[in-house]
């Protein structure tokens, strides 16, 4: 974990369901019962740190961040070294020790060990945990982006991390491509039955639902496309992933030296679940271009074949995810999360949706001759509850 300078404080961005049924996660290994009944974040101060032995002297919360289930503080100790303090509901272990594996050079910020020599502790049944806080810029803030060296530097760090192997003494909660949470194909459905026909509920915002009846068909063809994509899929190569290495977890130093943070969603996966995201790029506002998956792919090393309809399938799967979610947050429908910035959120879906938004970038791969066949009409929709237990066994 690690941030930027205080004025002004970095946001600590949500992560939200999938669509993808990739094969169960093995259970960890003696899960505190706990960590499944997380109780309401701290509002103000953060934990104590003695397991630590850190002298909190000064302390910020860090706010505006879209993530229900976990609280950031910057932290000065006695010997003004400062410090990001994390406190989720969410079991992010398995992140916490790839990233201490990677160790403090790898480009990765690794977490601070306790006194025990633990990467986290346990209060009141939250997940905490400490590290350095990295004086810099947000790579995504106000269009600031990478140069070329440092996209070379990204693309090497990544590839450190897909070089590492896993941790043996905890398993990932996330399963291939399909990220924590609520599946974006459920919320497909969920956001359907919201806003169409003869069971659209009372409440609906009717731009909300406008705007889900113009872009409803490119969502199901996406749909469509990933399963058919996932259907024709062969064997890879499993690999220790970030899970979500765009540059909004991407700090820099004041050296120019990009650092990778959050590893809440670091998976065991096929190493396109985190190149997708350079070879398509989520952020409409700072677009992927072709100099920058060069550089990238240099640092990355071009010893490696990329799975292309690997990247499309994963491309589809994040393009609804991050539709759905912000679709739901806005209606309400799954969300106890009420940002305040109404007008930001809305515009993020706007740019999601638009030209250079996710949902065009896959489909501009998507050639005419390669697309799958047209999805269907949409049935009536059905009050039955939908099934969303993945496949057992199946590989991804």
């Amino acid at each position: 974990m690690a941030g930027r300078e205080v004025s002004p404080p970095r946001s600590v961005r949500a992560d939200v369901g999938g669509t993808d049924d990739d094969e169960p996660v093995p259970a960890l290994p003696s899960d505190p019962p706990e960590l499944a009944t997380y109780p309401a974040l701290p509002s103000a101060r953060p934990p104590a740190l003695g397991e630590w032995g850190l002298d909190v002297v000064d302390e910020l919360l860090v706010v505006g961040g879209l993530d229900p289930d976990a609280a950031v503080w910057q932290v000065r100790d006695r010997s003004g070294d400062e410090w990001a303090v994390k406190a989720t509901r969410r079991d992010c272990r398995f992140g916490l020790a790839l990233a201490a594996a990677l160790g403090p050079d790898s480009g990765v910020v690794a977490p601070l060990p306790t006194r025990a020599g633990d990467h986290w502790a346990e209060h009141d049944g939250l997940l905490v945990s400490v590290a350095p806080w990295i004086l810099g810029d947000d790579a995504a803030e106000d269009g600031r982006g990478l140069d070329l060296h440092q996209w070379a530097e990204l693309g090497a760090v990544v590839r450190r991390v897909h070089d590492q192997p896993p941790p043996s003494s905890v398993a990932p909660l996330r399963a291939g491509v399909k990220r924590t949470g609520r599946r974006a194909r459920v919320r497909l459905r969920d956001l359907d039955a919201r806003f169409v026909g003869a069971g659209r509920a009372a409440g609906a915002d009717p731009e909300l639902a406008e705007l889900w009846h113009r872009h409803r068909d490119r969502l199901r063809q996406l749909e469509t496309t990933a399963l058919h994509l996932k259907e024709a899929r062969g064997e890879t190569t499993r690999v220790s992933c970030h899970g979500d290495p765009h540059l909004g977890n991407v700090v820099v130093d004041p050296a120019g030296r990009p650092w990778l943070i959050d590893l809440d969603e670091a998976t065991v996966a096929p190493r396109e679940v985190d190149l997708v995201l350079v070879e398509l790029g989520v952020l409409p506002g700072l677009p992927v271009e072709p100099e920058h998956r060069t550089a990238f792919r240099a640092g990355y090393g071009d010893d490696l074949q990329l799975d292309d309809d690997r990247i499309t399938r994963f491309g589809c799967v994040r393009a609804l995810e991050d539709v759905t979610a912000v679709f739901s947050a806005l209606e309400g429908a799954h969300s106890a999360q009420r940002d305040a910035d109404l007008v930001g959120v809305r515009a993020g879906l706007d740019d999601l949706l638009g030209p250079r938004g996710l949902v065009s970038l896959v489909e501009e791969r998507l050639a005419p001759e390669a697309r799958p066949p047209a999805p269907l009409a949409l049935a009536p929709i059905s009050t039955a509850p939908i099934s969303t237990a993945p496949t057992p066994g199946e590989p991804t």
